[in-house]
């Protein structure tokens, strides 16, 4: 039976307004806890391949935003997929994992608070500012 290699942002999610995201990231949630099982069965039949299933999918709920108000400071997110629930203060913040081209990191500030900072990872830069500035 012959298989379908599918790109790696297949497929495609596109968010038209602030709702679609919530509902995004349920989704995504919800499809990265079925990866997640598929893969546990996977390897309990002992398929030899099953190591090297990566599905490039992850999602972090319940984040709690930095306190300090520092890049030092900022929770770093670790998932493509990250809903910060906890946000005290306006310039509290979370700091992106390492920039890699063509990686994507989706931030959903669920909480009351507007201004959320975004930092990059150490050394990196966002959208052309100086490194390691806020985006």
């Amino acid at each position: 039976m012959a298989t379908k290699q599918f790109p790696k942002t297949w497929p495609p999610l596109v968010i038209r307004e602030f709702t679609d995201i919530k509902k995004a990231y349920i989704i995504v949630r919800d499809l990265v806890r079925s990866l997640d099982d598929l893969r546990k069965k996977i390897l309990e039949v002992g398929n030899d391949h099953a190591a090297l299933i990566d599905f490039s999918i992850s999602a972090t709920d319940g984040i709690t935003s930095g306190t300090t108000q520092t890049q030092a400071g900022a929770t770093a997110l670790t998932s493509r997929f990250n809903r910060v629930a906890t946000h005290g203060n306006v310039d509290d913040g979370v700091k992106l994992p390492t920039a890699l081209a063509g990686k994507e990191v989706i931030i959903l500030n669920d909480t009351a608070v507007a201004d959320l900072q975004v930092w990059p990872a150490t050394d990196d830069a966002i959208e052309g500012a100086a490194a390691d500035a806020v985006g």
